[in-house]
Formats: C-alpha cells, structure tokens, sequence
C-alpha cells in the first residue's frame, strides 16, 4: 500500500543515496589510505559504484516520471532498467579493479597492519549503508520502482561488505596479517554478485517480465465477480519500470449488443485499476459465446 510520504521519499531518497556515497567513499578513501587498509579501500571502491548507481537511478527516475507521449504511448518506464544494466556494468568493473588489487597484495606480500582509525570509519560506513538500504528498500518497493530497489540492493551489499572489512580489521589487529588482503577479496566476490543480479534484472525487464501470479490471479477474480462475465480465457501483463499493462479475454453471451460489452469492459477496467495498485493501463477483448457451450 503507498503511503501518502512514498512520493516524497521517492524524490529524496536517491538524492541522498548519491550525495552520501560520495561522501563516505572519499572518506574511506581517505581513512583506508592513512591507515593502509585495503578492506577499507576495496569497500570506498565499492562506495564509489554506489554513487554510480544512485546517479543512474537519479536520471532513470526522472526520465520514466514524463507522461506518456505519441512517441512513447506507453511511456518511459524502461529506462529505469536501462538503467540497472548500466549501474550494473560499472559495478562490475569496480569489483573487478578490488580483485585485482588483493591478488597483487598477495602476489607481492605487501601486508600491513591498519590504524585504529580504519575501524571506526568501517561502523560509520556500515550504519550509513544500512539506513540507505531501509530507506531505499521502503521507497522503492511502495512505488513499485527496479531502479530504486537495485540502488537498495547496493546498499545493502556495501553494508555485508563493510561487515567483512570490520572483521578483516580485527583479524589484523589479532596478529593475522592476511585479513584485512582476504576483507577485500570478499568485497570484490559481494561486488561482483550484486552486479550480476543487477544486470540480470534489467535484462529481464526489458523482455516484458510479468506481473506476479498472485496480481493475475486478484485480476481474474475481480473479472469473474463482475455481472456478465461468462469466463476468463487468458490474461497476459508487461511491467515498464513502477507501472503495468493487462491485457484480458474475456466470455460474453451472444446475445449481448455491442454497447452491452463495452459497457462490461469499461467496467472491468474501472474496477482493476481501482483495485490493483502499480496497473496503469488495461484492455479489455471480449469473445461472444452460447450459453449451452457455457454448460459442457
């Protein structure tokens, strides 16, 4: 259900999804430089995809926000997994840069114990995460949004990678000198999974994923307490970023008249997108049929 707030948080939400990722990777590039901790690095690397990703869906959220047009009758929600795909690409990079620079450091057995300080700045970046991903995951999931709940997503693996730094960090401290190389190389496997899951659920959007079963089948039963709805044959849904489109076929007696079944569709149309939220369009084809078929 949304909430009266949903829309505002929406507009808020990747604003200071962005400008606070910028701001925590130069501090954690900043802190993990004095310090020499490559966990603490590897996680600004991961910080700095973030705000990469939160720029896109800043851009992706404006776009699909337009109203509908004859160019794009069914307006710009797309972009908002064009979108994905593109955060997701330069996230990947991001890991992949953290991968190689933990090999190396294994490679070359440049170790070093990091500073104190490298801990604290690990639980500021670990609360700031969290409470991104809360706020991102509310918004994104009342709006019905895939840009916002991948720039959650992100949040929430920046906040299970900054967990690896902290006990790589306290590896360190415990005489391990490995652990903080290992925190970055599980910054880099964490990296490298969401954007992956990121790019595959921009891709599976712009393939017209449907509505879940749960939605289709809340649309047949609301089609089938109508009055004059004989049957259902079929319903069929795409999903364009925070909106969707049904499209249903419906039995109707041969003896109704045409403005009888346009009546009916309009009905059934008014009933959905009242009912069902995150539908924005719904078309109605009526198939005529005798009643003593409807008996066999």
């Amino acid at each position: 259900m949304k909430y009266p707030d949903c829309e505002r948080c929406g507009r808020l939400s990747p604003r200071l999804s962005l400008l606070g990722n910028l701001v925590i990777s130069l501090f954690k590039f900043v802190v993990g430089g004095l310090t020499g901790s490559k966990g603490l690095i590897a996680d600004a690397v991961h910080s700095i995809a973030d705000a990469i990703s939160s720029f896109f869906v800043l851009v992706a959220l404006t776009i699909s926000g337009k109203p509908k047009d004859k160019s794009h009758p069914f307006g710009h929600g797309k972009v908002e997994y064009i979108s994905t795909i593109s955060a997701s690409l330069f996230i990947f990079i991001c890991a992949l840069i953290i991968l190689l620079d933990a090999l190396h450091s294994f490679k070359t057995g440049q170790h070093k114990i990091p500073g104190n300080a490298a801990l604290l700045a690990t639980v500021i970046s670990l609360i700031y995460s969290w409470l991104m991903y809360s706020s991102n995951t509310c918004a994104g999931t009342q709006l019905n949004s895939p840009a916002m709940l991948a720039d959650a997503a992100e949040s929430k693996a920046d906040s299970l990678t900054s967990v690896a730094v902290l006990l790589g960090l306290i590896g360190a401290k415990m005489g391990f000198i490995y652990a903080d190389t290992i925190a970055a190389l599980v910054v880099a496997a964490f990296v490298f999974h969401i954007s992956v899951e990121m790019f595959l659920t921009g891709v599976h959007g712009l393939i017209d994923v449907s509505m879940d079963k749960n939605t289709l089948e809340e649309v047949r039963d609301i089609c089938m307490s109508i009055k004059g709805v004989e049957g259902v044959r079929g319903i069929r849904s795409r999903c364009m970023g925070q909106t969707c489109q049904v499209d249903v076929d419906i039995d109707v007696l041969k003896s109704k008249t045409v403005l009888e079944s346009h009546t009916l569709t309009q009905q059934i149309k008014n009933v959905i997108l009242a009912k069902i939220e995150g539908i924005d369009s719904v078309f109605v084809r009526t198939f005529p049929v005798d009643k003593w078929r409807l008996w066999n």
